[in-house]
């Protein structure tokens, strides 16, 4: 099973992105600050994810670690 992942930069601070990553068991959200990560990550439904706005922040590409 392959990974789809997506990245969202923050509309409130710019050097924040989030990643939703859609995998067999849910969704999972984690933090990048500065490209670093920043915690465990979620795992999560997608209702959630729609509930705090992430899919309506801008789609950006993948960051560098």
């Amino acid at each position: 099973m392959a990974v789809h992942r997506e990245f969202y930069r923050d509309k409130w601070n710019g050097n924040k992105v989030w990643e939703v990553a859609k995998l067999a068991g849910g969704y999972y959200l984690r933090q990048y600050i500065s490209g670093q990560q920043m915690g465990k990550g979620l795992r999560t439904t997608k209702k959630f994810i729609q509930s705090i706005g992430i899919f309506e922040f801008e789609k950006v590409g993948g960051i560098r670690v």
